[in-house]
């Protein structure tokens, strides 16, 4: 009896599938048995900040030496496990582990960036990263980033958001890194016990009365108007205050 045309497809087609899937298991398999040749880590880079490096990662990533991973077999890491080990340390916002196919472990480090420096009190300090969360100090590296000045905490621990008043001061700084101008002028901001917020710009010498960290929008406009129409006209030094608390109103003294 003669086979059809049909049921010759169907067969080519299952053992073409089949050769394939050997193929798939039989590389899985090869793969799995190799073991680490070595391990490349790439940091990427924040405005040239690196509050991390290579040694500090690999010491996250293997215990301080004491968990060997070149060496081992790739079936036996786990490279969930490794990415939470790097992202123990505060400045490492995220980490991705994974394999190629010549051995090599890859992985890749983004960094938590900070865009306030706070110092509380005059002695306790601390940054803030662009999630609001609270990051220790770093000898390694100095963030150019404005200066948070306040005598209390805002009722957080670990992040700024954790407080209804927080949250506004952290709008404010969103706000200011958002802005590659308001970024290079604002150098340091005053947090009064009545919860008003006071401005000290890196150029000009004049105090900027912000009030309650609100209508922000509003507030910076007419600070870009002082700028820009009244100190060309009015000289440069000739304020020393600049008062935006009140709606719709520039007071300049």
């Amino acid at each position: 009896m003669t086979m059809s045309k049909e049921k010759k497809d169907i067969l080519l087609y299952s053992f073409t599938g089949l050769v394939i899937l050997t193929l798939i298991t039989f590389t899985g398999m090869r793969n799995s048995d190799r073991k680490v040749q070595d391990i490349d880590i790439t940091i990427a880079q924040e405005d040239g900040n690196f509050f991390t490096d290579q040694l500090e990662v690999m010491g996250l990533m293997t215990i301080d030496a004491s968990d060997f991973i070149v060496g081992s077999e790739l079936s036996e890491l786990n490279p969930k496990v490794l990415e939470e080990r790097i992202e123990k340390n505060p400045f490492i916002k995220d980490a991705q582990v994974y394999r190629d196919l010549k051995g090599t472990l890859k992985v890749s480090v983004e960094q938590s960036k900070p865009i306030a420096r706070v110092l509380i009190n005059g002695d306790e300090d601390k940054y803030i990263a662009t999630d609001g969360r609270i990051l220790p100090v770093n000898a390694k590296h100095t963030a150019r980033v404005p200066l948070l000045e306040t005598t209390f905490e805002f009722g957080w621990e670990e992040n700024l958001n954790e407080s209804s008043y927080g949250s506004k001061i952290f709008e404010l700084l969103q706000y200011v890194e958002a802005s590659e101008f308001w970024r290079a002028q604002i150098a340091h901001i005053v947090v009064l016990e009545d919860g008003d917020v006071e401005l000290l710009p890196q150029v000009t010498k004049q105090k900027i009365v912000l009030g309650k960290p609100e209508n922000l929008d509003a507030k910076f406009s007419r600070l870009m108007i002082f700028y820009k129409e009244i100190l060309p006209k009015k000289g440069w030094n000739t304020y020393s205050l600049v008062n935006l608390k009140y709606d719709n109103q520039i007071i300049c003294e």
